[in-house]
């Protein structure tokens, strides 16, 4: 996108879990001068990207795991590319697992509407002048959290994981980051594979992360919660990913 001022994140939807009435579950667009990525498919997160661009000017697009709050929109994508705009071949990167979802429910897509590249935590991928890399989360399936460079700058994802992964893993320096935070932290002895507001934070200092963003709050949930605890554990102020906004690393 030539007219993208410097490395930016949209965000399409940010709800945990499920849709809210507010937002459609993940999905953000990854834009630099080079290229513009749609990075993980949440259901009903094409309706926010169209307001941001149109499909035809899509360069590829990245998933991170195979729940279905992370990649289930592809099918409504390819619904859009083979019979509506007719893209073929499309460059689509995700774990195995996605891939095998995908052809369980679409069985042409792959040889239609997207070009699947298998991707794992050793992956290197160049998008125009974007660099991807990956790293593997502590979640129940394969899932990978991705750094995302250009001009300089630079982006982290965690995607969904658990307290064992750290952005830590990821070569510093991180501009900004977009941080799962969907557990209260009275939920954090559970043992659930997800993150508190709290924990995010904390990690996120840890990395020396330059501008902390919370997502994967669930509807029920209310994201001031998250913001508060990770603010208090960043020690420097936290955002919301708020459908619609966009962040400039």
């Amino acid at each position: 996108m030539a007219d993208a001022p410097g490395l930016r994140i949209t965000v399409l939807g940010s709800s945990g879990t499920y849709s809210s009435g507010d937002s459609s579950c993940s999905g953000y667009l990854v834009q630099s001068a080079g290229a513009a990525v749609l990075l993980d498919t949440g259901p009903g997160s094409s309706i926010e990207l169209q307001r941001h661009i149109d499909l035809r000017d899509l360069d590829a697009i990245v998933v991170s795991h195979e729940h279905p709050d992370h990649w289930t929109e592809l099918p409504c994508l390819y619904h859009a590319f083979r019979y509506g705009i007719q893209r073929h071949g499309v460059p689509t990167y995700g774990t195995a697992g996605t891939r095998r979802l995908l052809e369980l429910v679409v069985p042409d897509a792959l040889t239609t509407a997207f070009d699947w590249h298998v991707i794992d935590e050793t992956a290197e991928v160049t998008i125009g002048d974007q660099r991807w890399t990956f790293s593997l989360t502590d979640h129940p399936v394969e899932t990978l959290a991705a750094r995302v460079e250009a001009g300089g700058r630079s982006i982290v994802y965690s995607s969904d994981t658990g307290p064992g992964w750290s952005p830590t893993e990821f070569s510093a320096p991180i501009d900004l980051m977009i941080y799962e935070a969907t557990l209260p932290v009275a939920m954090e002895p559970l043992g659930i594979p997800h993150v508190s507001g709290r924990q995010a934070g904390e990690r996120a200092r840890t990395a020396e992360v330059g501008r902390l963003v919370v997502t994967h709050v669930p509807p029920e949930h209310h994201p001031a919660d998250r913001i508060e605890a990770a603010t208090e554990a960043f020690g420097a102020p936290v955002d919301w990913a708020e459908p619609g906004r966009t962040f400039v690393a």
